[in-house]
Protein backbone atom coordinates (compact mmCIF):
# COMPACT_ATOMS: atom_id res chain seq x y z
CA UNK A 1 0.00 0.00 0.00
CA UNK A 2 1.50 3.25 1.02
CA UNK A 3 3.41 4.59 4.04
CA UNK A 4 2.40 7.33 6.12
CA UNK A 5 4.57 9.67 8.33
CA UNK A 6 3.02 10.39 12.07
CA UNK A 7 3.16 13.97 11.74
CA UNK A 8 0.76 14.16 8.37
CA UNK A 9 -1.43 11.71 10.26
CA UNK A 10 -1.78 14.44 13.36
CA UNK A 11 -2.29 16.96 10.89
CA UNK A 12 -5.25 15.70 9.25
CA UNK A 13 -6.83 14.55 12.50
CA UNK A 14 -6.28 18.14 14.06
CA UNK A 15 -7.97 19.63 10.43
CA UNK A 16 -10.85 17.18 10.95
CA UNK A 17 -11.48 18.18 14.51
CA UNK A 18 -10.98 21.57 13.64
CA UNK A 19 -13.59 21.77 10.50
CA UNK A 20 -15.63 19.75 13.12
CA UNK A 21 -15.49 22.42 15.58
CA UNK A 22 -16.03 25.24 13.08
CA UNK A 23 -19.48 23.66 11.52
CA UNK A 24 -20.86 23.35 15.33
CA UNK A 25 -20.05 26.53 16.04
CA UNK A 26 -21.25 28.24 13.08
CA UNK A 27 -24.70 26.27 13.26
CA UNK A 28 -27.27 28.55 15.06
CA UNK A 29 -25.92 31.76 12.70
CA UNK A 30 -29.16 32.33 10.60
CA UNK A 31 -26.69 34.03 7.53
CA UNK A 32 -25.07 30.41 6.77
CA UNK A 33 -27.54 28.44 4.83
CA UNK A 34 -25.12 25.04 2.93
CA UNK A 35 -21.52 25.76 4.08
CA UNK A 36 -22.21 24.25 7.69
CA UNK A 37 -22.99 20.27 6.16
CA UNK A 38 -20.07 20.28 3.97
CA UNK A 39 -17.73 21.87 6.85
CA UNK A 40 -18.93 18.76 9.11
CA UNK A 41 -18.72 15.66 5.97
CA UNK A 42 -15.12 16.86 5.50
CA UNK A 43 -14.32 16.94 9.35
CA UNK A 44 -15.98 13.85 9.52
CA UNK A 45 -13.97 12.66 6.85
CA UNK A 46 -10.49 13.99 7.63
CA UNK A 47 -11.01 12.67 11.42
CA UNK A 48 -11.82 9.31 10.50
CA UNK A 49 -8.89 9.25 7.51
CA UNK A 50 -6.44 10.79 10.33
CA UNK A 51 -7.16 8.13 13.15
CA UNK A 52 -7.00 4.88 9.98
CA UNK A 53 -3.35 7.08 9.05
CA UNK A 54 -2.63 6.92 13.09
CA UNK A 55 -3.27 3.24 13.51
CA UNK A 56 -1.67 2.49 10.24
CA UNK A 57 1.99 4.00 11.51
CA UNK A 58 1.33 2.91 14.69
CA UNK A 59 1.23 -0.97 13.29
CA UNK A 60 3.82 -0.34 10.17
CA UNK A 61 6.16 0.44 13.67
CA UNK A 62 5.31 -2.54 15.84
Amino acid sequence: MFSVNIFTAIIVLVMGIYDMSYAFNRRKQPNNKGGIRAFMILGVIFTIGGIVMIIRCLINKG
